[in-house]
């Protein structure tokens, strides 16, 4: 019965004033419980849709202002980049003296110029990725491959980095069908995974690198021997300007963005990216690749 009906049959009782016991008691009550919840309700109904409605308005806010957050980003480090390049490359032409000998402090110097500025550089090219990903004009050229290979050749570039920490990189690689991927934005994501591992292993130690075809997927899986990433970290690692708290051990810098650059190239493959901590005693990170998906180009 709905509100109108309780309202008219309540008014009618009263108007016409039955005699105790005409109109029971008990309905009369029932009518009025049931009065209260419908109004209760509509009143509720109409405190959501006015939510729902400022909600609206907040999300249609909140989309404009991060397309503008977007905007800025790519328009900032795009005019960011090519003097930073300029400063590297100038540096690295006079660290090999070719405009006239150094001194030793003057090396120094040229060194730490050289340092900032590539690390800059990389950081204006991951905030470039992101202002990219995050207004939807990512485009993969996909093409088909053979994944391990390409893991093969990430892993012998990392090796030498390995090796100054004293870290033996070890690889456990299946031969696949090809995939269908962007060889540039994976192999990004295999680089990522790689230094991250280096990054946070002690020296002595080993990170391991699996390949294995899981029904229609491929996974790549790369384990350290770290301090793990902490339960409280592994929900937003893969987040924009997320760090861990576990620390590099040999004090190497991080933006914060590479794993969130490197989930979204994934998932756009139609993959993902996901890891597994063993803490105190190292992490999993692996990622899923489809196999023997055609070239879509998308």
């Amino acid at each position: 019965m709905d509100m109108q009906n309780i309202q008219r049959l309540m008014e009618d009782y009263l108007s016409h004033n039955y005699r105790r016991g005409s109109f029971p008691e008990k309905l009369l009550a029932a009518l009025l419980e049931s009065w209260a919840r419908e109004r209760d309700r509509a009143h509720e109904l109409e405190l959501l849709g006015d939510m729902v409605l400022k909600n609206g308005a907040l999300i249609q806010q909140l989309v404009e202002m991060n397309h503008l957050k977007n905007k800025f980003l790519g328009t900032a480090a795009h005019d960011l980049r090519n003097p930073l390049i300029s400063i590297r490359g100038l540096s690295e032409i006079i660290l090999t003296e070719a405009t006239g000998p150094l001194t030793q402090e003057q090396k120094e110097y040229i060194n730490i110029i050289n340092t900032v500025s590539s690390g800059m550089l990389k950081l204006v090219g991951e905030l470039l990725d992101i202002s990219v990903i995050e207004s939807g004009r990512l485009e993969l050229q996909r093409q088909p491959g053979a994944l391990d290979r390409l893991v093969s050749e990430r892993i012998r570039v990392h090796t030498v980095i390995a090796e100054e920490k004293r870290i033996v990189m070890e690889e456990d690689l299946s031969e696949l069908p090809d995939c269908s991927f962007d060889l540039d934005k994976i192999g990004r994501v295999i680089d990522n995974l790689l230094s991250n591992a280096i990054k946070f292993s002690p020296p002595g130690s080993r990170v391991s690198v699996l390949l294995r075809q899981e029904e229609n997927m491929a996974r790549v899986t790369v384990g350290d021997e770290g301090p793990g990433i902490p339960m409280e970290d592994r929900s937003r690692i893969f987040g924009e300007f997320q760090k861990s708290a576990a620390l590099p051990t040999g004090g190497e810098k991080s933006t914060g963005l590479g794993l969130a650059i490197a989930k979204k190239i994934v998932e756009a493959h139609g993959g993902d990216l996901m890891v597994e901590s063993r803490e105190p005693s190292g992490s999993l990170f692996s990622f899923t690749l489809p196999i023997g998906r055609g070239n879509d180009g998308h």
